[in-house]
């Protein structure tokens, strides 16, 4: 059996994080989204086509010597099913398709054994996703697209089974009113046609990452099943608490205090005398230097943080330059959740958000961050101030004030 990931998408509402990479190739938990479901389902798949679009180099340069996998280019059209009759001449059978952005605990054996199949999720909200109706024997019957009054709580988890009818079906699709072919509007004519397709609900954690909050949350997810592993090199009265890993070729310098679940990655540098607290990812290459603290944060490659600063509840893209006494403020004083701007509209997240920033960002001395601010990638922030809003790619920031120069007469001495 074959399997098929949708990684051609932009992720606009991941931005600035996508400003320079696709979405299923942000880092949760130490790698790639994409590089976690390729772990799951390697070991019984015979080929893993990947079809790629937006940033596909990223993708190709960082998988390109994976021995099952292989390289679709979407085309110019928009939309899943476009996305799905890309792989149409390399399958020969029944196989398995999975959406390029989530995250998932199940093994996906119960899934396997159908002719087709959807992945199941069991939500709180469903009228915020796309509803499956089931009938008693568990086939479905009905899907609702976002439903004022949904008849389940279950939603489409973004895996599926199917038999390769599934790509007829779609070259005789009409578009949707946005113009693209849609891979749930192919199930719908599989149930009009009577086929079985069964509903199958995903066991363990699952998330769908299609906003910077559920990246943190992902990450937490990961990092609880991390076990220690310590393979760095680690200076005098270095204090580890918790499950902490720290790769070959990263080094703790002395005094510094670390508190699991986290990962250090190769070539990260952390100290003298700084906190990294649980749930944080140092990506390859960071830097955290004397008395800054790192709180449930993921710090992209190559970004240094080096002294006297705090990033809590934050993630920072590649590159970055964080100077002396930045300070990411993470919760409102109302204690309500944090409103963050998503596609030109203000949405609440979660009750601990600190900054998304893209990449090669430079801040000055003495800034501070609101909660939930957005910088845009290649921007340098000025010294002395406070960032209230979101700031948008290639600026540059800052105050003037007029200062008073005075001579000192021999008097005034």
């Amino acid at each position: 059996m074959d399997a098929i990931i949708l990684c051609a998408g932009k992720g606009t509402r991941l931005m600035p994080l996508t400003e320079n990479k696709p979405k299923p190739m942000i880092p949760i938990g130490g790698k790639p989204i994409l590089e976690h479901i390729i772990n799951k389902i390697e070991h019984f798949v015979d080929n893993i086509y990947l079809i790629v679009r937006y940033k596909k180099e990223v993708i190709i340069d960082y998988l390109n010597d994976h021995p099952k996998i292989k390289f679709i280019e979407q085309g110019k059209l928009d939309g899943t099913g476009y996305a799905l009759l890309a792989g149409k001449d390399h399958i020969d059978d029944d196989f398995l398709v999975i959406n390029g952005d989530i995250i998932f605990e199940d093994n996906l054996e119960s899934i396997l054994p159908y002719k087709n199949a959807l992945a199941l999720v069991e939500v709180k909200n469903p009228e915020n996703f796309g509803v499956v109706v089931l009938d008693r024997e568990n086939n479905i019957i009905e899907l609702q697209e976002k439903p004022k009054n949904p008849k389940s709580n279950l939603i489409n988890g973004g895996i599926y089974k199917f038999e390769k009818e599934i790509f007829n079906i779609l070259e005789n699709l009409e578009p949707s009113e946005r113009g693209e072919i849609e891979l749930t509007d192919a199930i719908v004519e599989l149930i009009k046609k009577k086929r079985e397709i069964k509903g199958i609900k995903l066991k363990g954690y699952w998330s769908d990452i299609g906003r910077p909050w559920d990246i943190l949350e992902g990450n937490k997810h990961i990092l609880k099943g991390i076990k220690s592993k310590i393979l760095g090199d680690v200076g005098e009265n270095v204090v580890i608490n918790g499950n902490v890993i720290i790769e070959e070729g990263a080094i703790i310098k002395h005094n510094t205090v670390i508190e699991g679940p986290a990962i250090i990655k190769s070539g990260s540098i952390v100290g003298p005398l700084a906190y990294i607290r649980p749930n944080t990812v140092l990506m390859e290459n960071t830097l955290v230097g004397n008395s800054s603290e790192i709180k449930s944060s993921i710090i992209m490659k190559n970004t240094k943080v080096p002294h006297l600063s705090y990033v809590g509840d934050s993630i920072i893209g590649e590159n970055c330059n964080i100077a002396c006494n930045t300070i990411t403020a993470n919760l409102r004083f109302d204690d309500k959740p944090v409103k963050v701007n998503i596609k030109g509209k203000v949405v609440e997240s979660v009750r601990k958000l600190g900054i998304i920033m893209g990449d090669n960002v430079k801040t000055g001395v003495q800034v501070s961050f609101m909660p939930g601010v957005k910088i845009g990638g290649n921007c340098w922030i000025g010294a002395n101030l406070l960032i209230d809003r979101d700031v948008e790619s290639n600026s540059f920031i800052y105050k003037r004030e007029e200062k008073i120069i005075k001579k000192l007469n021999k008097g005034d001495k």
